[in-house]
């Protein structure tokens, strides 16, 4: 199953929260956006870590944004200042600061859904909380207001509970150690890595679609090492490395990896 897949290794308690999620939710959530209207699409993403990006969001909204123009859609990256040079060559995307107004946004391009990956969302207090609770408000503009003031179909994808979409669960957030999100999505879907949430919904998207849409292990070590020549750091270490919370980029790669062999089983090409 999908969910099996990108809930290995895991050690943040996604599991336990996974229990209270739909069993297929990753299917869920894509079946809801194959039944979306085409049209435009926000991805938002971007987490700091020491005034950089992190390695964590960005590969899953860059394959992710291809997936859905592979599908018809118009999909747009939301991110800041940190994170967009990790996209600015690649992809569709939009400059979202301290300044940027959640309706503006929303009225210029009238999205049909709007997905968050590994985005740190507002805590009860309305301040923004990394990981080890520090306050990180003065370097997180509130793009999470595009999903608050949105009408539309909205996906959470996170990996620790402070991320856009946990406040589906925040009640059950509480038994960890961190300060959660409230920010609710109408799917929320939980991963040991954020990134590997995006493959899952990409995989589940590929297999409703009957469409060839996950990454290869290649197209994978290009855009994670085209990143990491930008800045991009490793979100547990601070470190420009091509490591992803804390794990070697070739774990990521073999997950997709695995999410390519229950999607397109070999038994498929014999057919």
């Amino acid at each position: 199953m999908i969910e099996d897949i990108i809930l290995q290794y895991g050690n943040r308690g996604m599991n336990t929260l996974a229990r209270y999620l739909p069993e297929n939710y990753c299917t869920s959530a894509a079946q809801d956006l194959l039944h979306t209207e085409k049209g435009n699409i926000l991805i938002i993403t971007g987490f700091t870590i020491n005034s950089k990006g992190e390695t964590d969001g960005p590969p899953g909204s860059y394959f992710l944004s291809s997936a859905l123009r592979q599908l018809g859609f118009s999909p747009y990256i939301v991110t800041d200042r940190y994170s967009i040079p990790y996209f600015k060559d690649k992809t569709p995307c939009i400059l979202y600061d301290m300044h940027t107004s959640a309706d503006a946004v929303l009225q210029a391009y009238r999205p049909k859904a709007v997905i968050s990956i590994e985005r740190c969302g507002r805590s009860r207090d309305g301040k923004y909380y990394n990981m080890h609770k520090k306050d990180i408000s003065d370097i997180t503009p509130p793009i999470d207001d595009l999903v608050l003031q949105s009408h539309t179909l909205t996906i959470g994808i996170g990996d620790g509970g402070n991320e856009i979409g946990m406040g589906n669960v925040a009640e059950h957030i509480k038994q960890l150690d961190i300060i959660p999100c409230i920010v609710s999505c109408r799917h929320l879907i939980v991963a040991t890595i954020s990134n590997w949430g995006a493959y899952g919904l990409i995989a589940a998207l590929a297999r409703l679609s009957h469409t060839q849409l996950l990454p290869s292990a290649a197209d994978m070590d290009e855009y994670i090492k085209y990143i990491v020549t930008r800045g991009a750091v490793d979100g547990i270490s601070g470190v420009n490395t091509a490591m992803t919370d804390g794990r070697d980029y070739k774990v990521e790669c073999d997950i997709v990896q695995q999410l390519h062999a229950v999607i397109y089983p070999p038994a498929d090409y014999l057919r």
